[in-house]
């Protein structure tokens, strides 16, 4: 006969029964007067482990009641990075510029506390990237919390480490082969003091791409964690290479209309 017994940690409730416990916590969030952003006053967040919920982080989740992930709040940002960047494309205004500027640095301001990176050397550096470099990037940081699926370009199907880097780039033009050796292969090879943001990042069998500091990088790591951000694994450092895509064998397959 199966029993089930609730054990209290303060305001966390941890239930067990069979084989798999959830941890169940109430979180009473303050809405924030004149926020577009705040939708409630209060909500419930779930903690489940890793196995039953697709996460990009290899501790449990935390989820809002309505299941949203704690990486939108990044990808709606950079969402509105990569519409503000095309749109100066475009429209090349001083106006269309300040505005990019000023969505760039609140996304940089989220990314480099997320990977624990001073926000000025990453503002810095995006600033000094070309702004194919920003874009793919950008384009890189709106597939955050999908999924991991193998040989997959298409973020609505999940992806995995190459096609992150080929989804991001094909959105500045670049078209790059879905195999991460290769990638890097196709890349003109340059050093980490000298690796710009967005360039790839590659040991062998993984590929990711490079944040710009330190040894932040965004990738799909694998199965059960998929898009994330995180740093090199530098047991693997007699092996790490730096490629520019930019400046990519490949390059000459541009999609048209693309800056």
């Amino acid at each position: 006969m199966s029993h089930s017994r609730r054990i209290h940690f303060g305001s966390i409730s941890l239930v067990r029964g069979g084989k798999c416990a959830i941890a169940v916590a109430t979180i009473t969030c303050g809405l924030v007067a004149g926020s577009s952003s705040a939708t409630h006053a209060a909500g419930t967040a779930v903690v489940v482990p890793p196995a039953v919920v697709q996460t990009t982080w290899r501790e449990p989740q935390l989820l809002t009641k309505d299941a949203r992930p704690r990486f939108d709040a990044v990808k709606t940002i950079a969402g509105e990075a990569l519409e503000s960047i095309a749109t100066f494309i475009d429209v090349p205004t001083a106006e269309n510029f300040a505005q990019f500027q000023i969505i760039r640095a609140a996304l940089v301001t989220r990314v480099a506390a997320r990977v624990n990176e001073s926000r000025a050397a990453m503002l810095e550096a995006w600033s000094q990237a070309s702004l194919k470099h920003q874009m793919a990037l950008i384009a890189g940081l709106t597939t955050l919390g999908v999924g991991y699926e193998y040989g997959s370009d298409n973020p609505k199907k999940g992806l995995d480490c190459s096609g992150l880097v080929a989804y991001a780039w094909q959105k500045v033009g670049i078209a790059l082969p879905l195999q991460s050796k290769r990638q890097w292969e196709s890349s003109r090879d340059v050093k980490q003091e000298d690796a710009l943001p967005g360039d790839i990042v590659w040991y062998p069998g993984h590929t990711m791409m490079y944040l710009g500091v330190g040894d932040a990088v965004l990738h799909s790591a694998r199965l059960n964690l998929g898009v994330r951000m995180g740093r090199i694994n530098w047991k693997e450092i007699s092996h790490v290479k730096f490629g520019n895509p930019e400046v990519s064998l490949l390059s000459v397959n541009r999609t048209a209309g693309v800056f």
